[in-house]
């Protein structure tokens, strides 16, 4: 009985090509959007779920002002006695990032990498294989360096590693082992790891800094726990216990949490100090799973559609089978035959699409999204999915046909009653819907996006070069230096400065006041350092007071921006002093020299916030970029000069120069390919769409066939009838339009108030996209309309 079924349904997709191909290549496109989004929602949601019972320890601070902050990095003593003391804490490991330096045995190979410290635990709670090396070798060696497997090939190629010196910022390094590279869904990144054992060599005093610390924020933390533990009630006894030890002199605002590590990569709070590999975005995947639903349902209504026009084709067949005695089952267990093979065949080319597409895909999403890494119960539960809603697509046409014992009735009855089938009608009206919301959400993405490419920043950023001061002699000889550069014709102007607008490494964050409020009404400002040559460099407007004069006493002074003088309520600012706050009740009193206008030092998904520039020489924070302002047509000429420069100081550290518009393009990267895939998706669905309305149109038109004829000999025109045969589409698309305004401005909404700058959100959006949808639907639908109404009534009436 199945090999008959197979061998029917064979011979009737064999024989009815246009209707095998049409159905193919929608579902194939249903289901590759489907599988890629729902792939890509799979590795997203996949980070670190190979450390279990692990957990990330997270303090959130509460500042006297009430501003609350969450760090991932505590005081040294907080995670050490917590295993001390708990019982629930197994083992527990402390890293802690020391920034980058230039790394390499070769000169010409020699490049700047992140570091890090671990200490000899970090193989007790994570089970990250080694591929040279033990675990007991790690503790052994006082200069011990951990490299990962992609930086031990960088600077040893194929060879082994194990026991080579390598050559650092810091000095000579034995490596005592080589971890396999972090997955690709891991929030680790490939660092250089030194051991714990170096630091008394790097820092002073660091061996009484570990036996008493309780107030810095120096380490992060990982503890692995027991089974089924109350994280609330373990973090709640941590955040007692660092209370009971905290320094007296010191003001305890903390309180402490575990966070499962599968939560960091999509954690939505901006937690400071983490290690967090291409944080993700919670909001985008549930977008993207959302988007991979809507795009397979409407496949599938269209796939509906599509079978209603057959079935109406094979409506003697059907007749024919019932009359000899074909049960209700045996007709299911042929359409869902039928069925099954179409959608095994699209399940087969959306693979083979997906496969193909692969270095497609990584431009779309920025990322490796291989097949082999994700899941398998994930990508069983996607396969299953699509193949279960797609074959429930034949049940609506199923249950058409066996309403009827004979292909004559079933006739009339479709014709009768379908213009009044609510399934038909929801089906319709959910492609609108979603056209509607695809079409509104690709136009405000775009609008969006050109509104941030051509916002003013504040300060002029073409031409803006930055090299990095990566170590003591270029930062100490920083005047001769400036003079060096300043030499190169394409360079108009030089500075200093300790971070730069789009800056790509943590600001300083400080609290302040105006002198004699009290400590508890500070404010959080950013800080940054600069020379006098800053506001020239970048162009940027002094509103009142005077610039830095480039001597000694200017490391008392400060430029404030218009934020700061409203933050602080100051009145007639230059001249005034502001107090900042520091560690153990320090106060530093500076003055103001001048005001600035505001301009955007961070992302646009941040407001402009109050900051104070310093002198370069200021206590808080040093100077770490040359910042030029170049002119020229040879970017390879003066990048060389550039270069040339920084060897003629110190041959050792290679220069690490940057073009500052590349570097704020990073703050549209993510969105931008979002946007592209927004727009290649709503292509898609308006495709499919237009497919569905192109089925139910011809699937009507055939239905009134009858009702056609009559009218025309009646003496209806060609353009009576294409309205009369439009007019319930084009009433869908407006209970479309209603359905869709609210949904859309909601959602809309809620994605622009995650940019601090954005653009208002206007009704005309959305009626433009539901125009749009109304035109897509008349040309469609009046395609079919019109080829019914030119038919020859004699045709149509012939059977009667």
């Amino acid at each position: 009985m199945i090999k008959n079924h197979f061998k029917i349904a064979f011979r009737y997709l064999k024989n009815h090509l246009q209707f095998t191909i049409i159905n193919v290549v929608g579902l194939t496109l249903g289901f590759f959007c489907f599988f890629l989004l729902n792939i890509y929602v799979l590795k997203e949601t996949s980070f670190d779920q190979d450390q279990k019972g692990v957990y990330r320890l997270l303090q959130k601070k509460t500042e006297e002002n009430g501003t609350t902050r969450e760090l991932a990095q505590t005081a040294a003593r907080v995670g050490i006695e917590a295993q001390s003391h708990f019982n629930e804490i197994e083992s527990q490991t402390q890293i802690v990032p020391i920034g980058r330096t230039n790394v390499g045995n070769n000169p010409d190979n020699t490049t700047h990498e992140e570091l890090a410290v671990l200490d000899d635990n970090f193989l007790k709670v994570f089970n990250f294989p080694l591929v040279e090396g033990s675990v007991e070798a790690l503790t052994d060696e006082p200069h011990g360096v951990i490299l990962t497997r992609t930086l031990k090939e960088k600077y040893f190629g194929k060879e082994l590693a194990l026991n080579k010196i390598l050559k650092t910022g810091y000095g000579e390094y034995t490596v005592v082992g080589v971890l396999e590279d972090f997955p690709e869904n891991s929030h680790f990144q490939n660092l250089i790891f030194f051991t714990t054992h170096i630091m008394p060599n790097v820092f002073n005093d660091w061996d009484n800094f570990i036996a008493s610390d309780w107030s810095s924020n120096n380490m992060i933390t990982y503890v692995r726990t027991s089974p089924n533990i109350d994280l609330l009630v373990l973090g709640n006894k941590i955040t007692k216990l660092t209370e009971e030890n905290y320094p007296a002199d010191e003001v305890f605002n903390s309180s402490f949490s575990l966070q499962p590590i599968q939560n960091i990569h999509l954690y939505e709070n901006e937690v400071e100090g983490e290690i967090n590999k291409n944080k993700g975005n919670e909001l985008y995947v549930k977008l993207f799973f959302w988007i991979a639903l809507l795009i397979l349902v409407v496949a599938c209504f269209n796939y509906a559609g599509l079978l209603n026009i057959a079935f109406m084709d094979r409506s003697k067949e059907i007749g024919l089978r019932q009359i000899i005695g074909a049960g209700k089952r045996q007709l299911l267990w042929q359409f869902l035959t039928e069925s099954f093979l179409l959608v095994s065949i699209s399940v087969v080319l959306a693979y083979t699409l997906l496969w193909a597409s692969q270095p497609l895909i990584k431009s779309w999403f920025d990322t490796t999204i291989s097949l082999s890494g994700i899941p398998i119960k994930g990508m069983l539960f996607t396969v299953a999915t699509g193949l279960i809603l797609s074959l429930l697509s034949v049940l609506y046409p199923f249950w058409l046909i066996i309403r009827t014992g004979t292909s004559s009735t079933l006739k009339q009855t479709v014709s009768a009653a379908s213009s009044k089938l609510p399934f038909r009608r929801f089906m319709l009206v959910f492609q609108f819907v979603t056209v509607i919301a695809f079409l509104t959400a690709s136009f405000v993405f775009n609008k969006q996006m050109n509104f941030l490419e051509n916002k003013e920043l504040g300060f002029e950023m073409d031409g803006i070069v930055t090299v990095d001061i990566n170590s003591r002699i270029l930062r100490s000889q920083f005047e001769a230096i400036k003079e060096e550069f300043i030499r190169i014709p394409e360079v108009e102007s030089v500075s200093v400065v300790s971070r730069v607008p789009g800056e790509w490494k943590n600001i300083a964050s400080i609290q302040a006041v105006q002198m004699g409020e009290a400590s508890a009404d500070a404010k959080d400002l950013l800080f940054i350092g600069a020379d006098k040559d800053f506001l020239k460099t970048f162009q940027i407007n002094l509103v009142d007071g005077v610039n830095f004069s480039g001597i000694p006493s200017d490391s008392t002074k400060v430029l404030i921006n218009n934020k700061v003088v409203e933050t602080l309520g100051l009145e007639n600012p230059t001249g005034k002093y502001i107090e900042i706050l520091g560690d153990e009740n320090e106060v530093l009193r500076v003055q103001v020299a001048g005001v600035v206008e505001d301009f955007q030092m961070e992302d646009f998904r941040t407001a402009i916030k109050p900051l104070i520039i310093g002198n370069w020489n200021n206590p808080i924070q040093s100077i770490d970029y040359y910042t030029m302002q170049v002119s020229t047509t040879d970017w390879s000429k003066t990048m060389a000069d550039l270069n040339a420069v920084n060897d003629s100081f110190d041959q050792a550290t290679p220069a690490e120069i940057n073009i500052l518009s590349d570097k704020f393009e990073r703050f549209f990267e993510q969105d931008k390919l979002r946007f592209r895939l927004l727009n290649l998706f709503s292509g898609i669905v308006v495709f499919l769409a237009c497919m569905g309305l192109f089925a139910m149109s011809a699937f009507v038109a055939k239905s009134r066939t009858k009702e056609i004829g009559i009218r025309k000999v009646l003496g209806s025109s060609v353009l009576q009838l294409t309205r009369l045969l439009s007019q319930d589409f084009v009433k869908l698309v407006f209970i479309g339009l209603l359905i869709a305004t609210p949904i859309t401005w909601y959602l809309l909404q809620g994605w622009l108030s995650d940019f601090a700058f954005h653009i208002d959100l206007k009704w005309w959006m959305i009626g433009l996209a539901g125009f749009g949808c109304l035109a897509l639907t008349v040309v469609t639908v009046s395609f079919q309309s019109i080829r019914a109404a030119i038919v020859n009534p004699v045709k149509s009436l012939r059977t009667e």
